[in-house]
């Protein structure tokens, strides 16, 4: 099944004619509320649409990572498809930005919607695009935020089919699944780890990782006794990675 999150209804508007269920999230603690409403399954796809603050109003952006300003976490959407979309980095605010720099976009629900999604299924299963709407100033009408978003009906199409599908995709998967299965990770840790391997893919510390994971083994901490262990090494590559 494949949801569509919108923040607003002047965003799930434009949005006809995708096959899928369009859900209005909200912004704040509503967005969470209504996640855990949906009990999401593993095969379950997300689709994040909606606009942003950026330099460069009209332009929309596949999103490859999203920061929150809040927690400080990092989020990596394993995109294993080729769209020719433009990607780009999103910082969730909880608050209102009133002015922003050259190369970066501001939203007030995307780092909520990750960290909601991804106790629940893959990051290769999700996906978020972004229209900048405004600079954090002449903040656009509710018809002005339908028409950006329509305007990029076709590419969105072509995202939503492209995640939902399985030709044209390529993994970032590169732990051995012999080290995966001795790390004995709930299906939540998994879904850090493939963070992870996505992140050591695209900062080039692929090798790293697997010199730290090969060390763990050769020192007799991998394999763990229980998932409790999994959890330290994997906080532990966590910190190693920081």
């Amino acid at each position: 099944m494949l949801y569509i999150f919108t923040a607003l209804k002047c965003e799930a508007a434009a949005l006809g004619g995708i096959p899928g269920e369009v859900i209005v999230t909200g912004v704040g603690g509503r967005v969470v509320d209504r996640i855990k409403q949906l009990d999401l399954k593993p095969d379950d796809y997300v689709l994040n649409v909606g606009v942003c603050a950026g330099p460069e109003k009209g332009e929309g952006y596949l999103i490859n990572q999203v920061i929150s300003s809040v927690t400080g976490r990092r989020f990596y959407p394993d995109i294993l498809f080729e769209s020719g979309a433009k990607e780009m980095t999103v910082t969730y605010s909880d608050e209102v930005v009133t002015s922003v720099g050259e190369g970066m976009l501001y939203d007030m629900e995307s780092a909520l919607i990750c960290d909601a999604v991804l106790k629940m299924i893959p990051p290769s299963n999700l996906a978020l695009y972004k229209v900048v709407s405004d600079s954090g100033e002449n903040f656009p009408s509710a018809n002005e935020v339908t028409q950006l978003i329509r305007a990029h009906l076709d590419e969105i199409k072509k995202i939503a089919s492209l995640l939902t599908g399985k030709e044209g995709r390529t993994s970032y998967e590169f732990v051995p699944e012999s080290i995966k299965e001795k790390l004995r990770l709930t299906q939540y840790m998994q879904n850090e780890l493939k963070d992870l391997e996505h992140y050591c893919v695209a900062s080039g510390r692929r090798d790293e990782l697997l010199k730290l994971l090969s060390g763990m083994e050769n020192d007799g901490r991998i394999p763990v006794k229980d998932k409790k262990a999994g959890r330290e090494v994997l906080d532990e590559i966590y910190s190693y990675l920081r």
